[in-house]
């Protein structure tokens, strides 16, 4: 079973402050539809140390895979914008399925679990706090990027 590590996108390695400032709405909820468009995608930035941290990792030979919330319709304009920061050469990327709106803890840790049965996963990198907890009480190692 090969060895992995997991990283998200959206605030691992893409800093997408500027595109969620653009999508909240008036009641502090983010505009999921406005967020999740690929004409948005040149506002966001790369995370340089994450990024040469996930490289480094590949180049020690550890498979990369990356688990996202962004809907699987956003597949090219994401390869192509995790491309243009650097990231390449991963072993899948495993995003969400269209129409899909459970909350990423519950979605994540539905993948990463399913992801066990293809990959030793060894930790999973995401932003989002629930996320982690809750791969951690499923017996998932996973680690709160900021």
């Amino acid at each position: 079973m090969k060895r992995v590590v997991s990283f998200d996108i959206d605030g691992v390695l893409v800093n997408s402050e500027d595109r969620l400032r653009m999508c909240i709405k008036g009641d502090n909820e983010v505009d999921w539809d406005c967020f999740l468009d690929c004409d948005k995608l040149p506002l966001d930035k790369p995370k340089p140390r994450i990024i040469e941290y996930l490289n480094f990792i590949r180049s020690r030979g550890v498979a990369i895979i990356i688990v996202t919330g962004r809907r699987e319709s956003m597949r090219d304009c994401t390869i192509k914008q995790l491309n243009s920061f650097g990231v390449y050469g991963f072993e899948g990327l495993f995003m969400r399925p269209d129409g899909n709106t459970e909350p990423d803890p519950i979605y994540k840790s539905w993948m990463i679990r399913n992801l066990l049965r293809e990959f030793h996963i060894l930790v999973h990198f995401d932003d989002n706090p629930n996320t982690v907890s809750t791969l951690l009480n499923t017996g998932i190692d996973a680690v709160v990027i900021s």
